[in-house]
C-alpha cells in the first residue's frame, strides 16, 4: 500500500485538489488525502484554509455554501481534525461590494497616495515599488445610514441566522452604524484591486445586507452616485480552531509537524496581512 501511494504521487510536482483528511502515525502527521482519493506523503503539513472550512455565505435572507464568492466550501477536514482531538468553533467575517472603478467620481474624494518610501512584506533583497496606485477616501452620511437601517430586519447579523463570533477588527458597516450611532459618518477607503483590473474594493463597507439595500446605500455616497456593483458584499461563517492549541511556532500541540496559519486560527485577513 505504501509503495502504491509513492508511485501515485512521485511524478506530481503540482496538484490542485481539496484535502479532506490528514494521515498520522504516533501523533505525527505523515500526509494528506484528497477528495479524489489520492494520497500524498510528506513530513510537514501547513493548513491555511482561510474561510473555506464548512463555509456558509450570507446575503440578506439568502445563504449558500462557499468559501469565497463563486468558490466551493471545503468539507471533511474539520471533522477529521475533531476526530484527532482538536477543538473547533465558528467564526464570522465579512467583505464589501466590489465596484466598477470606471463609474466612480474620484474628483470629489480625498486622494490617498502610497508611501514616499514604500515598505516591503519581505526581508529579502527585493526591489522596492517604483510605481504605485493611489487609494481614495470617501465617507458615509446620514442618508446612507438610514438606507442601511431599512435592511436590518433582513440582516442575518441582527436576526440571529449568523451564529459565529465576529473578529474584533473587521466590523460590518451595519455593525458600525448600530454601535456608533452618535457618528454621522464613517470613512471608506476606495482601493484599486490591481494594475490590470477596474475592480475596486470598498474597504470599510463590509456588509451582509440584501443586495438592493447595498446598491441604494452605495449610490448615496458622495462620488458613488453612478457606481455600478460587480458583486455584492456578504458575510461568511466558517470553522476555526482556537490558537491555544498551538505552540509559538504555530505547530499544533496534538500533532507534530502540523501547522495552522491564517484565518483558521480565528484571526481576520487584515490581521494576517
Amino acid at each position: 500500500e505504501w509503495r502504491m501511494m509513492i508511485e501515485k504521487t512521485e511524478n506530481l510536482d503540482f496538484w490542485q485538489d481539496t484535502v479532506t483528511e490528514l494521515t498520522t502515525s504516533k501523533d505525527t502527521v505523515t500526509g494528506v488525502k484528497t477528495s479524489l482519493g489520492i494520497s500524498f506523503s510528506c513530513t510537514t503539513v501547513v493548513l491555511t484554509n482561510g474561510t473555506f472550512l464548512n463555509g456558509l455565505i450570507h446575503i440578506g435572507e439568502k445563504n449558500f455554501g462557499g468559501g469565497r464568492s463563486a468558490e466551493r466550501a471545503s468539507f471533511g477536514l474539520t471533522e477529521n481534525l475533531q476526530e484527532l482531538g482538536f477543538e473547533s468553533g465558528r467564526m464570522k467575517t465579512g467583505t464589501p461590494p466590489r465596484i466598477d472603478g470606471r463609474t466612480i467620481d474620484y474628483s470629489v474624494m480625498e486622494e490617498q497616495p502610497g508611501d514616499e518610501q514604500p515598505g516591503k512584506f519581505s526581508f529579502t533583497q527585493t526591489k522596492p515599488l517604483s510605481q504605485q496606485r493611489s487609494c481614495h477616501l470617501a465617507y458615509t452620511n446620514d442618508t446612507v445610514h438610514n438606507i442601511l437601517r431599512e435592511g436590518f430586519e433582513k440582516s442575518p447579523m441582527f436576526t440571529g441566522r449568523i451564529k459565529g463570533l465576529g473578529p474584533r477588527y473587521c466590523p460590518s458597516i451595519e455593525d458600525k452604524i448600530e454601535r456608533f450611532s452618535d457618528k454621522n459618518r464613517h470613512q471608506l477607503f476606495v482601493e484599486p484591486e490591481g494594475w490590470d483590473t477596474v475592480e475596486v474594493y470598498l474597504n470599510g463597507f463590509s456588509t451582509s445586507l440584501p443586495e438592493d439595500i447595498q446598491y441604494k446605500a452605495l449610490r448615496s455616497i458622495h462620488g458613488m452616485e453612478k457606481a455600478k456593483i460587480f458583486r455584492p458584499g456578504y458575510a461568511i461563517e466558517y470553522d476555526f480552531f482556537p490558537p491555544t492549541q498551538l505552540t509559538h511556532t504555530l505547530e499544533t500541540k496534538l500533532v507534530k509537524n502540523l501547522f495552522f496559519a491564517g484565518q483558521i486560527n480565528g484571526t481576520t485577513g487584515y490581521e494576517e496581512a
